[in-house]
């Protein structure tokens, strides 16, 4: 989940105390991050991602999967990411991913209502033709997930949502074993706009 946000310099460059170091991270989030994820993370813009109420531990994950380590590449490519991630230490993620946390997720809808119902008939039965499993099994009736591991999808956008899910199909995004890797290419992609749709416009 997570698009660009980009840092002019180190968040924290030393240790801070707890107060100081949340109103840092704060600064960044309304400062930076809103250009592209929105006011308070609720993001406006259909090609990035809102990250309010997304769950603290994903957040970070997410951020540590941009970045680059041990002469490894990252889990996640996205130049710009790379480039926000390059200077920020592992509390300087918590940090960011703290405080997107903790406001009041996006409330979205869907950008074609008429393939709610179709989404939703994926999202709560799968295809048992293709042998796809039911995604409300993982990411839960309200479309909250099952933190850390399965995000909140409920009011995302439905285009980053498609792209994302792409991704997981091409083999871009994950890696072999992983339960989305081995998931997604069972979808169409008819399914794929379908169900984006539907959890678009979840309360």
């Amino acid at each position: 989940m997570l698009a660009a946000c980009a840092l002019s310099g180190p968040l924290l460059a030393q240790p801070l105390p707890p107060e100081a170091a949340a109103a840092a991270a704060r600064r960044t989030a309304e400062q930076v991050c809103a250009a592209c994820h929105g006011k308070a993370g609720q993001s406006t813009q259909a090609r990035y991602p809102s990250l309010a109420g997304q769950d603290e531990t994903y957040l970070f994950k997410q951020l540590r999967q941009f970045r680059a380590a041990d002469g490894k590449p990252a889990l996640r490519q996205d130049a710009t990411m790379a480039a926000v991630v390059h200077g920020m230490g592992d509390e300087e993620m918590h940090e960011l991913a703290r405080h997107f946390s903790r406001q009041p997720h996006a409330r979205g809808q869907a950008a074609q209502p008429q393939l709610v119902e179709a989404g939703q008939a994926i999202y709560w039965q799968g295809n048992p033709a293709s042998r796809l499993p039911a995604c409300v099994t993982c990411h839960r009736p309200d479309g909250g997930g099952i933190p850390p591991d399965f995000p909140r999808l409920a009011g995302q956008q439905p285009a980053y949502v498609v792209k994302q899910l792409h991704a997981w199909k091409a083999g871009t995004r994950g890696g072999p074993g992983k339960l989305m890797s081995l998931l997604v290419p069972l979808m169409s992609d008819e399914e794929i706009e379908a169900v984006a749709q539907y959890v678009a416009q979840l309360p």
